[in-house]
Protein backbone atom coordinates (compact mmCIF):
# COMPACT_ATOMS: atom_id res chain seq x y z
CA UNK A 1 0.00 0.00 0.00
CA UNK A 2 1.49 3.15 -0.98
CA UNK A 3 0.33 4.94 2.31
CA UNK A 4 2.60 8.33 3.18
CA UNK A 5 2.27 10.98 6.32
CA UNK A 6 3.45 13.98 4.97
CA UNK A 7 4.24 16.06 7.71
CA UNK A 8 7.03 18.34 6.30
CA UNK A 9 6.05 20.92 3.48
CA UNK A 10 8.96 23.11 1.29
CA UNK A 11 7.79 26.80 0.48
CA UNK A 12 8.43 26.07 -3.27
CA UNK A 13 5.49 23.60 -2.75
CA UNK A 14 3.18 25.19 -0.34
CA UNK A 15 2.93 28.56 -2.53
CA UNK A 16 1.17 26.99 -5.11
CA UNK A 17 -1.54 25.06 -3.63
CA UNK A 18 -2.67 26.83 -0.19
CA UNK A 19 -4.17 30.21 0.91
CA UNK A 20 -1.95 32.66 0.31
CA UNK A 21 -3.00 33.72 -3.20
CA UNK A 22 -4.46 36.89 -4.82
CA UNK A 23 -7.61 35.80 -4.43
CA UNK A 24 -7.72 35.65 -0.81
CA UNK A 25 -5.56 39.40 -0.85
CA UNK A 26 -8.65 40.28 -2.18
CA UNK A 27 -11.20 38.59 0.56
CA UNK A 28 -9.08 40.32 2.87
CA UNK A 29 -9.20 43.61 1.62
CA UNK A 30 -13.10 43.54 1.04
CA UNK A 31 -15.01 45.14 3.35
CA UNK A 32 -19.07 45.15 3.24
CA UNK A 33 -19.87 47.06 6.53
CA UNK A 34 -22.23 45.62 9.66
CA UNK A 35 -22.72 48.40 12.43
CA UNK A 36 -25.27 49.49 14.69
CA UNK A 37 -28.89 49.21 13.48
CA UNK A 38 -29.93 52.77 12.74
CA UNK A 39 -26.30 52.82 10.88
CA UNK A 40 -27.70 49.67 8.40
CA UNK A 41 -31.35 50.92 8.31
CA UNK A 42 -30.36 54.27 6.11
CA UNK A 43 -28.09 52.85 3.64
CA UNK A 44 -24.81 53.39 5.90
CA UNK A 45 -25.13 56.37 3.91
CA UNK A 46 -23.39 58.20 7.21
CA UNK A 47 -20.32 60.08 6.15
CA UNK A 48 -21.65 63.30 6.24
CA UNK A 49 -24.46 62.64 8.69
CA UNK A 50 -22.43 61.32 11.85
CA UNK A 51 -24.03 61.50 15.34
CA UNK A 52 -23.34 57.43 15.23
CA UNK A 53 -20.82 54.91 15.97
CA UNK A 54 -20.81 53.06 13.01
CA UNK A 55 -20.19 56.22 10.74
CA UNK A 56 -16.95 56.23 12.32
CA UNK A 57 -16.77 53.36 9.54
CA UNK A 58 -17.23 56.14 6.40
CA UNK A 59 -15.66 59.07 7.81
CA UNK A 60 -13.80 59.71 10.95
CA UNK A 61 -15.01 63.04 11.52
CA UNK A 62 -18.32 61.33 12.35
CA UNK A 63 -17.76 61.77 16.20
CA UNK A 64 -17.48 65.76 15.96
CA UNK A 65 -21.39 65.64 15.44
CA UNK A 66 -22.50 64.06 19.04
CA UNK A 67 -23.31 66.84 21.28
CA UNK A 68 -23.24 63.97 24.39
CA UNK A 69 -21.27 61.24 25.63
CA UNK A 70 -22.92 57.58 24.60
CA UNK A 71 -22.86 54.07 24.95
CA UNK A 72 -24.29 51.65 22.36
CA UNK A 73 -24.70 47.97 21.81
CA UNK A 74 -25.84 46.19 19.02
CA UNK A 75 -26.84 42.52 20.70
CA UNK A 76 -28.32 40.77 17.86
CA UNK A 77 -27.63 40.86 14.36
CA UNK A 78 -29.37 37.46 12.67
CA UNK A 79 -28.61 36.44 8.89
CA UNK A 80 -30.15 34.24 6.73
CA UNK A 81 -28.04 33.30 3.94
CA UNK A 82 -29.68 31.85 0.49
CA UNK A 83 -27.71 30.69 -2.42
CA UNK A 84 -28.13 29.05 -5.53
CA UNK A 85 -25.39 27.26 -7.15
CA UNK A 86 -25.14 26.44 -11.20
CA UNK A 87 -22.97 24.13 -12.16
CA UNK A 88 -22.88 22.60 -15.78
CA UNK A 89 -26.27 22.95 -16.29
CA UNK A 90 -27.45 21.33 -12.57
CA UNK A 91 -28.40 24.03 -9.59
CA UNK A 92 -28.35 23.18 -5.98
CA UNK A 93 -29.53 25.61 -3.20
CA UNK A 94 -28.11 25.89 0.28
CA UNK A 95 -29.35 27.96 3.74
CA UNK A 96 -27.23 29.21 6.43
CA UNK A 97 -28.28 30.83 9.62
CA UNK A 98 -25.66 32.74 11.99
CA UNK A 99 -26.33 35.59 15.31
CA UNK A 100 -23.45 37.62 15.96
CA UNK A 101 -23.21 40.97 18.15
CA UNK A 102 -21.40 43.20 15.26
CA UNK A 103 -21.12 46.22 17.29
CA UNK A 104 -20.05 47.93 20.56
CA UNK A 105 -19.31 51.76 20.79
CA UNK A 106 -18.53 54.26 23.70
CA UNK A 107 -18.01 58.13 22.33
CA UNK A 108 -17.29 60.89 25.55
CA UNK A 109 -18.08 64.55 23.95
CA UNK A 110 -16.94 67.33 26.50
CA UNK A 111 -17.87 71.01 25.84
CA UNK A 112 -15.05 73.80 25.67
CA UNK A 113 -16.01 76.95 27.79
CA UNK A 114 -13.23 79.04 26.65
CA UNK A 115 -13.51 82.45 26.04
CA UNK A 116 -12.80 83.95 22.58
CA UNK A 117 -12.29 79.90 21.14
CA UNK A 118 -14.77 78.58 18.80
CA UNK A 119 -13.86 75.30 19.29
CA UNK A 120 -17.36 73.52 21.27
CA UNK A 121 -16.40 70.10 21.69
CA UNK A 122 -13.83 67.58 21.71
CA UNK A 123 -14.70 63.85 21.06
CA UNK A 124 -13.16 59.98 22.22
CA UNK A 125 -14.53 57.22 21.10
CA UNK A 126 -13.41 53.73 21.70
CA UNK A 127 -15.51 50.30 20.31
CA UNK A 128 -15.71 47.57 17.58
CA UNK A 129 -17.40 47.49 14.39
CA UNK A 130 -17.60 44.16 11.24
CA UNK A 131 -15.89 44.73 8.48
CA UNK A 132 -16.97 42.21 6.39
CA UNK A 133 -19.03 38.56 7.85
CA UNK A 134 -17.64 35.67 6.12
CA UNK A 135 -20.30 33.12 7.24
CA UNK A 136 -21.35 31.67 3.86
CA UNK A 137 -22.46 27.62 3.06
CA UNK A 138 -23.13 26.43 -0.56
CA UNK A 139 -23.15 22.90 -2.55
CA UNK A 140 -22.08 22.01 -6.16
CA UNK A 141 -22.92 19.29 -7.99
CA UNK A 142 -22.80 18.33 -11.71
CA UNK A 143 -21.35 16.30 -14.44
CA UNK A 144 -17.69 18.25 -15.63
CA UNK A 145 -15.85 17.33 -18.44
CA UNK A 146 -12.68 17.21 -16.07
CA UNK A 147 -11.72 16.15 -12.76
CA UNK A 148 -9.49 17.94 -10.09
CA UNK A 149 -7.09 15.28 -10.44
CA UNK A 150 -6.07 16.48 -14.33
CA UNK A 151 -4.33 19.20 -13.17
CA UNK A 152 -2.11 17.28 -10.72
CA UNK A 153 -1.28 14.59 -13.80
CA UNK A 154 -0.25 17.20 -15.86
CA UNK A 155 1.98 18.86 -13.22
CA UNK A 156 3.54 15.36 -12.50
CA UNK A 157 4.45 14.40 -15.60
CA UNK A 158 6.29 18.11 -16.69
CA UNK A 159 7.84 18.02 -13.29
CA UNK A 160 10.91 16.02 -11.52
CA UNK A 161 9.44 15.40 -7.89
CA UNK A 162 5.86 15.80 -6.76
CA UNK A 163 3.66 18.47 -5.95
CA UNK A 164 2.27 17.46 -2.48
CA UNK A 165 -1.05 17.44 -3.77
CA UNK A 166 -0.25 14.78 -6.56
CA UNK A 167 1.92 13.20 -3.43
CA UNK A 168 -1.52 12.72 -1.92
CA UNK A 169 -3.26 11.65 -5.31
CA UNK A 170 -0.55 8.80 -5.79
CA UNK A 171 -0.78 7.67 -2.07
CA UNK A 172 -4.48 7.15 -2.73
CA UNK A 173 -4.26 5.68 -6.18
CA UNK A 174 -6.00 8.65 -7.57
CA UNK A 175 -2.32 8.45 -9.73
CA UNK A 176 -0.45 6.13 -10.51
CA UNK A 177 2.42 5.49 -12.38
CA UNK A 178 2.72 3.77 -16.36
CA UNK A 179 3.35 0.41 -16.14
CA UNK A 180 7.05 -0.36 -17.05
CA UNK A 181 7.91 3.62 -16.62
CA UNK A 182 8.13 4.87 -13.07
CA UNK A 183 8.86 8.57 -14.37
CA UNK A 184 5.25 9.34 -16.42
CA UNK A 185 1.27 8.90 -14.59
CA UNK A 186 -1.78 8.25 -15.44
CA UNK A 187 -5.10 8.22 -13.36
CA UNK A 188 -8.52 6.45 -13.84
CA UNK A 189 -10.29 9.59 -13.92
CA UNK A 190 -8.40 11.32 -17.01
CA UNK A 191 -10.59 12.14 -19.77
CA UNK A 192 -14.03 10.53 -18.71
CA UNK A 193 -17.15 12.80 -17.34
CA UNK A 194 -16.96 13.23 -13.52
CA UNK A 195 -19.73 12.94 -11.11
CA UNK A 196 -18.98 16.06 -8.96
CA UNK A 197 -20.22 16.97 -5.26
CA UNK A 198 -18.62 19.87 -3.12
CA UNK A 199 -19.07 21.13 0.26
CA UNK A 200 -18.29 24.67 0.98
CA UNK A 201 -18.36 26.36 4.27
CA UNK A 202 -16.78 29.68 5.51
CA UNK A 203 -16.95 31.13 9.34
CA UNK A 204 -15.42 33.96 10.70
CA UNK A 205 -14.93 37.66 10.15
CA UNK A 206 -13.04 41.02 10.23
CA UNK A 207 -13.36 43.48 12.65
CA UNK A 208 -11.95 46.35 13.59
CA UNK A 209 -11.57 48.13 17.05
CA UNK A 210 -11.84 51.34 17.15
CA UNK A 211 -10.08 54.68 18.33
CA UNK A 212 -11.09 58.15 17.25
CA UNK A 213 -10.50 61.73 18.14
CA UNK A 214 -12.68 64.23 16.56
CA UNK A 215 -13.51 68.58 17.38
CA UNK A 216 -16.60 70.73 16.53
CA UNK A 217 -15.37 74.40 15.13
CA UNK A 218 -17.70 76.95 15.77
CA UNK A 219 -21.12 73.83 14.32
CA UNK A 220 -19.40 73.90 10.58
CA UNK A 221 -16.35 72.36 10.84
CA UNK A 222 -16.04 68.78 12.11
CA UNK A 223 -12.90 67.14 12.28
CA UNK A 224 -11.81 63.17 13.11
CA UNK A 225 -8.80 60.91 13.55
CA UNK A 226 -8.94 57.02 13.98
CA UNK A 227 -6.77 54.19 14.56
CA UNK A 228 -8.11 51.25 13.17
CA UNK A 229 -6.85 47.47 14.39
CA UNK A 230 -8.31 44.60 12.22
CA UNK A 231 -8.91 41.56 13.19
CA UNK A 232 -8.76 38.49 10.80
CA UNK A 233 -10.28 34.92 11.94
CA UNK A 234 -11.85 33.06 8.59
CA UNK A 235 -12.05 29.15 8.34
CA UNK A 236 -12.70 27.94 5.26
CA UNK A 237 -13.48 24.08 4.84
CA UNK A 238 -14.33 22.17 1.77
CA UNK A 239 -15.21 19.03 0.45
CA UNK A 240 -15.33 17.43 -2.61
CA UNK A 241 -16.04 14.27 -3.75
CA UNK A 242 -15.67 12.57 -7.63
CA UNK A 243 -16.83 9.35 -9.02
CA UNK A 244 -17.24 8.66 -12.81
CA UNK A 245 -20.45 9.62 -14.43
CA UNK A 246 -21.26 6.31 -15.94
CA UNK A 247 -20.91 4.58 -12.21
CA UNK A 248 -18.17 2.28 -13.34
CA UNK A 249 -15.26 1.98 -10.85
CA UNK A 250 -12.26 3.79 -12.53
CA UNK A 251 -9.81 0.75 -11.63
CA UNK A 252 -11.21 0.00 -8.51
CA UNK A 253 -11.91 3.26 -7.43
CA UNK A 254 -15.35 3.90 -6.31
CA UNK A 255 -15.40 7.29 -5.80
CA UNK A 256 -12.21 9.43 -3.84
CA UNK A 257 -12.63 12.53 -1.83
CA UNK A 258 -10.84 15.48 -1.46
CA UNK A 259 -10.87 17.64 2.10
CA UNK A 260 -9.19 21.19 2.80
CA UNK A 261 -9.51 23.16 5.97
CA UNK A 262 -7.57 26.65 6.38
CA UNK A 263 -7.78 29.48 8.93
CA UNK A 264 -6.43 32.49 8.59
CA UNK A 265 -5.92 34.76 11.55
CA UNK A 266 -3.90 38.21 12.52
CA UNK A 267 -4.27 41.53 12.95
CA UNK A 268 -3.23 44.71 11.30
CA UNK A 269 -3.14 48.39 11.99
CA UNK A 270 -4.60 51.55 9.75
CA UNK A 271 -5.14 55.37 10.29
CA UNK A 272 -7.92 57.69 9.24
CA UNK A 273 -8.37 61.02 8.55
CA UNK A 274 -11.78 63.13 7.54
CA UNK A 275 -13.64 66.10 8.28
CA UNK A 276 -17.45 67.13 7.13
CA UNK A 277 -18.17 70.71 6.31
CA UNK A 278 -21.50 72.50 6.83
CA UNK A 279 -21.48 76.00 4.93
CA UNK A 280 -25.52 76.14 5.30
CA UNK A 281 -27.86 74.89 7.78
CA UNK A 282 -29.29 72.14 5.58
CA UNK A 283 -26.46 70.98 4.44
CA UNK A 284 -22.92 69.28 4.92
CA UNK A 285 -20.40 67.32 2.82
CA UNK A 286 -17.20 64.50 4.03
CA UNK A 287 -14.23 63.79 2.97
CA UNK A 288 -12.29 61.01 4.69
CA UNK A 289 -9.26 58.66 3.50
CA UNK A 290 -8.33 55.30 5.41
CA UNK A 291 -4.53 54.34 5.07
CA UNK A 292 -3.80 50.65 3.74
CA UNK A 293 -4.03 47.78 6.48
CA UNK A 294 -0.82 46.72 7.63
CA UNK A 295 -1.24 42.67 8.64
CA UNK A 296 2.37 42.35 9.57
CA UNK A 297 1.60 38.61 10.31
CA UNK A 298 -1.33 36.43 8.94
CA UNK A 299 -1.07 33.05 10.49
CA UNK A 300 -2.10 29.80 7.69
CA UNK A 301 -3.26 26.63 9.36
CA UNK A 302 -3.59 24.19 6.57
CA UNK A 303 -4.99 20.86 6.30
CA UNK A 304 -5.68 19.06 3.13
CA UNK A 305 -6.65 15.01 2.99
CA UNK A 306 -7.24 12.45 0.39
CA UNK A 307 -9.23 9.30 0.45
CA UNK A 308 -10.55 6.55 -1.82
CA UNK A 309 -13.39 4.00 -1.93
CA UNK A 310 -12.88 0.65 -3.46
CA UNK A 311 -14.68 -1.64 -4.83
CA UNK A 312 -13.45 -4.37 -2.07
CA UNK A 313 -14.62 -2.05 0.58
CA UNK A 314 -11.27 -1.26 1.39
CA UNK A 315 -10.25 2.51 2.27
CA UNK A 316 -6.92 4.42 1.36
CA UNK A 317 -6.18 7.93 3.05
CA UNK A 318 -3.19 10.43 3.00
CA UNK A 319 -3.00 14.15 4.84
CA UNK A 320 -0.71 16.42 5.89
CA UNK A 321 -0.71 20.00 7.88
CA UNK A 322 1.26 22.77 7.42
CA UNK A 323 1.50 26.44 9.59
CA UNK A 324 2.89 29.34 7.69
CA UNK A 325 3.09 33.11 8.36
CA UNK A 326 2.24 35.91 5.52
CA UNK A 327 2.56 39.77 5.53
CA UNK A 328 -0.57 41.36 3.90
CA UNK A 329 -1.04 45.57 2.72
CA UNK A 330 -4.66 46.30 1.80
CA UNK A 331 -5.69 49.18 -0.24
CA UNK A 332 -6.10 52.91 0.61
CA UNK A 333 -10.00 53.92 0.79
CA UNK A 334 -10.97 57.35 -0.32
CA UNK A 335 -14.43 58.28 0.79
CA UNK A 336 -16.82 61.26 -0.59
CA UNK A 337 -20.00 62.41 0.97
CA UNK A 338 -22.87 64.69 1.03
CA UNK A 339 -26.40 65.20 3.25
CA UNK A 340 -28.72 67.09 3.52
CA UNK A 341 -31.06 68.40 6.58
CA UNK A 342 -34.34 68.99 6.52
CA UNK A 343 -35.84 71.20 9.50
CA UNK A 344 -33.66 69.33 11.78
CA UNK A 345 -36.48 66.67 11.33
CA UNK A 346 -34.70 64.31 8.84
CA UNK A 347 -31.96 63.98 6.20
CA UNK A 348 -31.06 62.73 3.33
CA UNK A 349 -27.75 61.08 2.25
CA UNK A 350 -25.27 59.81 -0.46
CA UNK A 351 -22.06 58.32 -0.17
CA UNK A 352 -18.91 57.23 -2.46
CA UNK A 353 -16.54 55.12 -1.16
CA UNK A 354 -13.55 54.22 -3.71
CA UNK A 355 -10.95 51.66 -2.93
CA UNK A 356 -8.39 50.17 -5.96
CA UNK A 357 -7.86 46.64 -5.42
CA UNK A 358 -5.15 46.11 -7.39
CA UNK A 359 -2.65 48.10 -4.82
CA UNK A 360 -3.49 45.00 -2.18
CA UNK A 361 0.32 43.29 -1.85
CA UNK A 362 1.80 39.86 -0.12
CA UNK A 363 4.88 39.52 1.43
CA UNK A 364 7.00 37.75 3.59
CA UNK A 365 10.53 37.15 4.48
CA UNK A 366 10.96 33.89 2.68
CA UNK A 367 9.05 34.21 -0.03
CA UNK A 368 8.57 36.89 -2.91
CA UNK A 369 4.91 36.63 -3.69
CA UNK A 370 5.82 38.44 -7.30
CA UNK A 371 3.95 36.02 -9.19
CA UNK A 372 0.56 36.34 -6.84
CA UNK A 373 1.10 40.24 -6.66
CA UNK A 374 1.29 40.17 -10.32
CA UNK A 375 -1.74 38.27 -10.38
CA UNK A 376 -3.87 40.69 -8.52
CA UNK A 377 -2.75 43.46 -10.65
CA UNK A 378 -3.83 41.61 -13.54
CA UNK A 379 -6.71 40.53 -12.05
CA UNK A 380 -8.72 43.25 -9.72
CA UNK A 381 -9.52 46.96 -10.69
CA UNK A 382 -11.46 49.86 -8.98
CA UNK A 383 -13.77 49.16 -6.34
CA UNK A 384 -17.03 51.86 -6.63
CA UNK A 385 -19.16 51.54 -3.46
CA UNK A 386 -22.30 53.64 -3.60
CA UNK A 387 -24.88 54.24 -0.39
CA UNK A 388 -27.94 56.32 -0.49
CA UNK A 389 -30.23 56.70 2.44
CA UNK A 390 -32.44 58.73 4.29
CA UNK A 391 -34.21 59.10 8.15
CA UNK A 392 -37.29 61.08 8.49
CA UNK A 393 -38.83 62.25 12.09
CA UNK A 394 -42.37 60.90 13.10
CA UNK A 395 -42.77 62.61 16.08
CA UNK A 396 -40.32 63.43 19.12
CA UNK A 397 -39.41 59.57 19.61
CA UNK A 398 -40.46 57.84 16.94
CA UNK A 399 -38.19 57.53 13.83
CA UNK A 400 -38.33 55.55 9.96
CA UNK A 401 -35.42 55.00 7.88
CA UNK A 402 -34.75 53.62 4.64
CA UNK A 403 -31.65 53.38 2.21
CA UNK A 404 -29.57 51.71 -1.27
CA UNK A 405 -26.59 50.21 -1.53
CA UNK A 406 -24.72 49.37 -5.04
CA UNK A 407 -20.87 47.90 -5.49
CA UNK A 408 -19.70 47.25 -8.77
CA UNK A 409 -17.66 44.51 -9.74
CA UNK A 410 -13.86 44.90 -9.69
CA UNK A 411 -13.30 42.38 -11.42
CA UNK A 412 -10.64 43.13 -14.36
CA UNK A 413 -11.70 40.05 -16.54
CA UNK A 414 -15.16 39.13 -15.72
CA UNK A 415 -17.44 38.83 -18.80
CA UNK A 416 -20.39 39.25 -16.71
CA UNK A 417 -19.91 42.55 -14.62
CA UNK A 418 -22.99 41.35 -12.34
CA UNK A 419 -20.31 39.08 -10.57
CA UNK A 420 -18.83 40.15 -8.12
CA UNK A 421 -21.45 43.24 -7.90
CA UNK A 422 -23.75 43.41 -4.74
CA UNK A 423 -27.05 45.34 -4.17
CA UNK A 424 -28.24 46.06 -0.53
CA UNK A 425 -31.79 47.54 0.54
CA UNK A 426 -32.54 48.42 3.89
CA UNK A 427 -35.44 49.65 6.32
CA UNK A 428 -35.47 50.24 9.85
CA UNK A 429 -37.26 52.36 12.80
CA UNK A 430 -36.12 53.90 15.88
CA UNK A 431 -37.08 55.07 19.43
CA UNK A 432 -35.56 57.58 20.99
CA UNK A 433 -35.98 59.39 24.50
CA UNK A 434 -33.61 62.06 26.22
CA UNK A 435 -31.70 59.17 27.59
CA UNK A 436 -32.04 56.15 25.97
CA UNK A 437 -32.77 54.88 22.56
CA UNK A 438 -33.57 51.39 20.72
CA UNK A 439 -33.64 50.95 16.83
CA UNK A 440 -34.43 48.17 14.41
CA UNK A 441 -33.69 47.59 10.98
CA UNK A 442 -33.96 45.10 7.86
CA UNK A 443 -31.53 44.82 5.38
CA UNK A 444 -31.77 42.18 2.09
CA UNK A 445 -28.68 41.78 0.15
CA UNK A 446 -28.14 40.19 -3.60
CA UNK A 447 -25.04 39.16 -5.25
CA UNK A 448 -23.11 37.05 -7.31
CA UNK A 449 -19.73 35.06 -7.33
CA UNK A 450 -18.16 33.04 -9.63
CA UNK A 451 -16.13 29.87 -7.24
CA UNK A 452 -13.77 27.81 -9.14
CA UNK A 453 -13.15 24.34 -7.16
CA UNK A 454 -9.63 23.95 -8.63
CA UNK A 455 -7.37 25.64 -11.41
CA UNK A 456 -9.38 27.25 -14.03
CA UNK A 457 -7.47 25.75 -16.65
CA UNK A 458 -9.09 22.86 -16.23
CA UNK A 459 -12.92 23.82 -14.93
CA UNK A 460 -15.66 26.31 -15.52
CA UNK A 461 -16.89 27.72 -12.38
CA UNK A 462 -19.99 27.46 -10.44
CA UNK A 463 -22.04 30.80 -10.62
CA UNK A 464 -23.45 31.26 -7.27
CA UNK A 465 -26.16 33.45 -6.14
CA UNK A 466 -26.34 34.68 -2.81
CA UNK A 467 -29.73 36.10 -0.88
CA UNK A 468 -29.22 37.48 2.31
CA UNK A 469 -31.77 38.72 4.99
CA UNK A 470 -30.20 40.00 8.11
CA UNK A 471 -31.88 41.86 11.15
CA UNK A 472 -30.54 44.08 13.76
CA UNK A 473 -31.12 45.69 16.53
CA UNK A 474 -29.30 48.26 19.05
CA UNK A 475 -29.91 49.82 22.18
CA UNK A 476 -27.79 52.84 23.60
CA UNK A 477 -28.08 55.37 26.53
CA UNK A 478 -26.83 58.85 26.31
CA UNK A 479 -24.94 60.61 29.09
Amino acid sequence: MKRILVFALSLCFFSTMIGQNDYEAFLFSQNDYVGTARYMGAGRAFGAVGGDFSALLSNPAAIGLYKKSEVSFTPMSLSILQNEASYYGNSRNSKKMKYAVPQVGLVLSSSINRENSNWRYWHFGFGYNRLKDYNNSYGVEGISPSSFSDPLLDAANSSASLGLDAQLAYDTWVLDTIPGNNSHYWSPFHDKDIAQNATVKTSGALDEIAINFGGNYNDQLFIGAGLGIPILDITQHTILNESLASGEAAGGITDYSVVTKQRNTGAGINFKLGLIYQPVSFFRFGLSFQTPSFFWKIKDSYYRSFSSDWTDNSNEFSDYNNLYHFGLTTPLKANFSAAFIINKRAFVSAEYELTDYSLAKLSADDYSFSTENDNIIAKYGLGHSFRIGGEVALSQMLYLRAGYNFKLSPYKLADDKSVGSAHYASAGFGIRAKRVFFDMAYVLGLSKDDIWLYNANYVDPARVSNTYHRVLATIGFKF
